[in-house]
């Protein structure tokens, strides 16, 4: 043993206690639970979303159809819901944002429809290659919840620079940004009104996709009124990529 020797095993010592600190310092893996994520959504939904006729809706009536096995749902959706809405808020998006895979697949990442629409989010190949997803296989990255919502809130967040209203944003998530935009520039105006169905001419389904958001946000105000407990209780393990630190929701008045 040379004379460096016991300084040697002394600072292997110390660095070895240091590595224990740091790992106790660590944030272990942690759950959350039901009121976690509906407080994060409804603290920061616009409350002008839920207008009166969408609390009135009949969209809301056909989701549920069955509130006891709805609540059961709900319970499963949680994770993939929390990805959502954690992510949405980590880039400080509207959250109205986060409901749009419930009306476009009621939050199953493996849904997919004719003419090419698939996964949580049904995405189309042309936007999900746009966004750096792999399309196609096995490895379609619209299947994954982590690869598909990060291209889904980047095409979202371009929307919301692009017209600054969620409510435009989601129909031109809808009906492609380009032929929202058109339609917009030659009817003169600025942003999108579902309810006036402006700008004219676009599907029955684009304005009413805005219509589902309204009635999902009053849903989120007030489940009991349309008779649903939420699950509150309910515990899960959030994935890795939703436990960084994120701003607090601003205070809509809720």
């Amino acid at each position: 043993m040379n004379a460096f020797t016991p300084w040697l095993l002394f600072l292997g010592i110390g660095f070895a206690g240091l590595a224990a600190a740091q790992d106790a310092l660590k944030p272990a893996a942690f759950q959350r639970s039901g009121t976690d994520v509906f407080q994060r959504i409804s603290s920061a939904l616009d409350p002008a979303s839920c207008t009166e006729s969408a609390a009135k809706s009949t969209w809301m009536k056909e989701y549920i159809h069955i509130p006891d096995r709805f609540e059961r749902q709900l319970i499963v959706m949680l994770p993939i819901l929390d990805h959502v809405s954690y992510q949405a808020r980590k880039r400080g998006l509207p959250m109205e944002y986060a409901l749009i895979p419930f009306v476009e697949s009621r939050f199953q990442p493996k849904a997919v429809a004719k003419g090419g629409p698939t996964g949580l989010w049904q995405i189309m190949p042309e936007t999900g290659r746009y966004y750096g997803l792999q399309i196609g296989g096995k490895k379609d990255g619209r299947f994954s919840v982590i690869q598909s919502t990060d291209a889904a809130l980047s095409y979202l967040q371009k929307l919301q620079i692009m017209f600054d209203d969620w409510q435009t944003g989601i129909m031109a998530y809808n009906a492609g940004d380009s032929r929202l935009r058109s339609s917009l520039r030659r009817q003169g105006l600025t942003k999108a009104d579902a309810d006036k169905r402006l700008p004219t001419g676009l599907a029955p389904h684009t304005y009413a996709y805005v219509k589902k958001i309204r009635a999902l946000s009053c849903f989120m105000f007030d489940p009991a009124s349309f008779g649903v407990n939420l699950p509150n209780d309910a515990v899960f393990t959030p994935l890795e990529a939703d436990t960084d630190p994120i701003a607090p929701a601003p205070d809509n008045g809720n």
